[in-house]
């Protein structure tokens, strides 16, 4: 709201509102309703002077509308009250400067009675009018902001719902198989073998746990903006075994075929993301493919940039599947047990470092996730082992 266009009924508001500082707010009330009476007298001096240079006395017409400009002005920067103030010496101005007598308040002629009333009817009109659109375009604005704050809110509670619905399960079942298999190894009358097998349970279900929990503190940082990426300049090969390492426990019956191209050397990344990236997909793979079918990792060199992917055997996905399995929390018809963050992450990560990822038929069976890690800068000159030794 403007300054000088508070209405008793605010004021009063502000008072209960702020309580102790009330002679502050009212002091601050006062001081605005000041600064748009002397605006208003300022505005209206201005037009005067200047109606009496460029227009003179012989253009009347002309000065009125430079007033009413000036109410209207004075209305949508300081509200109603000043506007009104500025209306009324519009027309005392008009009448002391341009009608004659001049200089003076005596009138003359009647009929400029009727302009003044005019005049000034026609500045209290407008000046309504601009109050009337300015409250709506503020009122507009307080429900747009609402609006917004709604919608946040919406999407807040519905993140918060497809999390909870999304990761209960998943940690309540690696929870309740630790427990139960943790509650066996304990028994004595359990056999030897079975009580190995339940310790093995237990290890991969930690596992599984543990990389869940990876997963939401990744995403967290992802919705925080908290993900930085610290480029260095990284053998890739090693950093694909690493990966493959990590989820060796769920590669066993499946054979891994892994290609690094000889053009593909040191790679400008954030070895420590990429590799969770790659864990992902490799777990993704893993989960969503027959035992004994083969997993592909290759890299190959793509202009300025390395591309990396992971190809599988499995039963794929449909074409608007593909638009959907970076989202978050969204499983595949045939996943039950992903949290539906790991390809999201995916994303993030490959987007943090400025390249691009997708998903596309692998040979006609299976599916094929492909992303891109963009090559910047001279990489360092590699050293030979058997030339550092002699040397």
């Amino acid at each position: 709201m403007a300054p000088g266009d508070r209405s008793e009924r605010e004021i009063v508001a502000s008072r209960s509102a702020v309580g102790r500082d009330a002679p502050a707010v009212e002091r601050s009330v006062r001081r605005a309703a000041w600064e748009g009476v002397l605006a208003a007298a300022a505005a209206v001096a201005t037009a005067t002077a200047v109606s009496s240079v460029v227009l003179g006395r012989h253009y009347l017409a002309d000065v009125v509308m430079v007033y009413l400009l000036v109410a209207v002005l004075v209305s949508l920067r300081y509200g109603y009250g000043p506007s009104i103030g500025a209306a009324v010496t519009s027309v005392l101005c008009f009448n002391f400067f341009f009608i004659p007598p001049y200089h003076t308040f005596a009138v003359a002629d009647p009929r400029h009675l009727v302009t003044f009333a005019v005049m000034f009817g026609v500045a209290v009109i407008i000046s309504g009018l601009t109050r009337r659109v300015r409250d709506e375009s503020h009122a507009a604005r307080r429900f747009s902001e609402e609006a917004k704050l709604a919608t946040a809110r919406a999407e807040t509670e519905q993140l918060r719902s497809a999390l909870l619905s999304s990761v209960s399960h998943d940690l309540r079942t690696p929870l309740a198989i630790i427990k139960g298999s943790a509650t066996a190894v304990l028994d004595e009358r359990v056999a030897a073998p079975a009580r190995r097998e339940m310790a093995e349970a237990i290890v991969e279900e930690a596992d599984r746990l543990n990389r869940l929990v990876q997963n939401l503190l990744d995403m967290t940082r992802l919705e925080a903006g908290a993900l930085v990426v610290h480029r260095e300049w990284h053998a890739l090969e090693e950093v694909i075994g690493s990966a493959l390492a990590r989820v060796e426990g769920l590669l066993t019956d499946r054979p891994v075929e892994t290609e690094v191209a000889p053009d593909v050397a040191l790679v400008p990344i954030d070895a420590v993301l990429v590799e969770q990236a790659l864990v992902n997909l490799l777990e993704n793979a893993a989960k969503h493919t027959p035992a004994g079918t083969p997993i592909a990792l290759r890299a190959r060199r793509d202009g300025d940039a390395v591309e990396v992917e992971i190809a599988d055997r499995g039963e794929g996905i449909s074409p608007d599947e593909a638009e959907r399995v970076f989202d978050k929390f969204y499983r595949g018809r045939s996943d039950r047990r992903g949290s539906g963050l790991g390809l999201t992450i995916c994303k993030g990560i490959v987007s943090a470092h400025g390249g691009r990822i997708w998903v596309e038929p692998h040979d006609g069976a299976g599916l094929s996730v492909r992303f891109t890690l963009p090559i910047e800068g001279e990489p360092p000159a590699l050293v030979d082992e058997r030339e550092e030794a002699t040397s």
